[in-house]
């Protein structure tokens, strides 16, 4: 646990160690005490920080930087957490406050009660190359110093942590070794952070350039930044921001930033890579899978929903994507946005963006992508009908010849049929006969007559199942069989209106 926590601390504050050194030695003579992390997760019950200061003080091995001044600075560098401190700020302190070490540490448990414990860690870290010099951490409880009958038992939480802090420091060094080559070639500013804005971008495009730098002894007195060989003006409000307007090369590719910075004694530190720009010309070739695209959203388990996959089909960087559908009028009802990067499937289950159900008809899918540098795609239209009507099956008579009844089968569906089952019965509900199959419904069924029909008073009956290729399913029971209505013989529908008897008509 001891070594887990000090791991966890040089990897968050990101400061080298020295393992070994090839230079002079250097005196620690003043240092700083930086507030200790708690990573309790719990309220401390004394300030720990404020002991190890109070317990330096009293030994007297160190001038140390009072704690007034260290807030003063972390207030004027807006430093809220001490995790949040980098090697460029380590420095800065170093500089601005005149030290040169500072102590900074986690503290994993620190409890009181009947058997007080402390677990902490520390580390010295020199300020001139922010290098961590010395480590150590203790774990104690007040059970540790009981002998025999529990004599010598510790109660006091505040005992206890003195008696840690003391175990802590012991064999923290005095004195430290730094590489003087080293030294010498150390910049007396920090390079922060360089940003390209944007990042990606098409050829021959204005692209931003923002470089951070901060004081650690003295400021740069000129800066130059070249892209793919040529100068990028800055300009700077003597804040450590350096700024500049540039197009962007031609070519599609990777382009680093370099940059000379001249020091005092116009010694030039020069850097590269500190950023990144993207050219991209290309825009980006996309593709949507789609699934089940006729529905029947009805919650029944069939095709209650339709599946699209988006594809990307050349490596690209993304900004955007949305996922429209559209009526057949090119009304908007659903959409679907994001980021970076393409969902693995959208799912449609007939809605609007209200979650509401949308009218039966036909709706039309489009992805729409645009890539960082600026390109948009759309994808090819995606048909989708949507289809929640059972089908509308009417069995009618249509007529009895030589025992023979003939029946017209009438359907209003949208969707093709994909199986049916029908049933007709006689006038004493006696099985005529049984027809089925799947796909197409047949237009007449023919049924034997076994007995002679009163078409005044006897009345056959149907029975069906059908379902349609979108899922919906329609059952009847015993439905009663309507006679064929006579058509309309010619004469009459060419007769004109007004010759015929007892007509009324308007005329507009």
């Amino acid at each position: 646990m001891k070594r887990y926590v000090i791991i966890i601390l040089i990897a968050l504050y990101t400061f080298s160690v020295q393992t070994s050194w090839s230079g002079d030695t250097k005196v620690i003579k003043t240092i700083v005490v930086l507030p200790f992390v708690n990573l309790s997760g719990k309220a401390l019950p004394l300030d720990f920080t404020r002991a190890l200061y109070d317990y330096l003080v009293k030994e007297e091995r160190f001038e140390l930087i009072p704690q007034d001044v260290l807030e003063q600075f972390l207030i004027e560098r807006r430093i809220r957490q001490i995790s949040l401190m980098n090697r460029a700020t380590v420095r800065e302190l170093g500089g601005r406050l005149d030290v040169d070490a500072l102590i900074m540490g986690s503290i994993n448990l620190l409890a009181g009660g009947n058997n007080p414990k402390v677990d902490v860690s520390a580390q010295l870290v020199e300020t001139l190359g922010a290098s961590i010099i010395w480590a150590n951490s203790i774990s104690y409880s007040g059970n540790d110093f009981a002998k025999l009958l529990g004599i010598g038992k510790i109660k006091s939480l505040t005992k206890l942590v003195e008696i840690a802090i003391e175990d802590l420091l012991k064999n923290m060094p005095d004195v430290f070794e730094r590489d003087e080559k080293s030294n010498r070639g150390a910049a007396p500013f920090e390079i922060v952070q360089a940003n390209f804005y944007p990042q990606v971008t098409k050829g021959r495009s204005s692209v931003g350039l923002m470089i951070e730098i901060r004081e650690i002894n003295a400021r740069p007195t000129y800066i130059n930044a070249i892209v793919q060989d040529k100068d990028i003006p800055l300009f700077t409000n003597e804040d450590g921001w350096y700024t500049g307007v540039f197009v962007s090369p031609h070519t599609e590719g990777l382009y680093a930033l370099k940059l000379y910075i001249a020091g005092q004694s116009n010694k030039v530190f020069f850097a590269d890579a500190l950023a990144k720009l993207i050219v991209d010309n290309t825009p980006p070739v996309i593709a949507i899978a789609s699934y089940n695209m006729l529905i029947s959203p009805n919650q029944d388990g069939i095709n209650d929903y339709a599946l699209f996959s988006p594809v990307l089909l050349k490596t690209d960087i993304l900004q955007e994507w949305s996922f429209d559908i559209r009526d057949k009028h090119g009304k908007l009802v659903r959409s679907a946005e994001g980021g970076e990067e393409l969902p693995r499937g959208l799912i449609w289950r007939g809605e609007n963006n209200a979650f509401k159900p949308v009218e039966d008809g036909i709706y039309f899918v489009q992805l729409i992508i645009k890539d960082r540098a600026g390109h948009e795609t759309a994808t090819d239209k995606v048909m989708v009908t949507v289809d929640r009507t059972a089908p509308a099956v009417e069995i009618v008579l249509d007529k009895i010849d030589a025992q023979l009844a003939t029946f017209n089968v009438k359907s209003k569906e949208a969707s093709e049929i994909s199986e049916w089952n029908i049933t007709i019965y006689d006038q004493h509900d006696e099985l005529m006969g049984t027809f089925n199959g799947q796909l197409k419904l047949p237009l007449i069924l023919s049924c034997t007559v076994k007995k002679n029909v009163n078409l005044q008073k006897d009345t056959f009956t149907y029975s069906l199942e059908i379902r349609d290729s979108a899922g919906n399913l329609s059952v009847l029971q015993k439905q009663p069989i309507k006679i064929q209505a006579p058509e309309e013989t010619e004469t009459s529908a060419t007769t004109p209106a007004k010759k015929r008897k007892g007509q009324w008509l308007e005329d507009f």
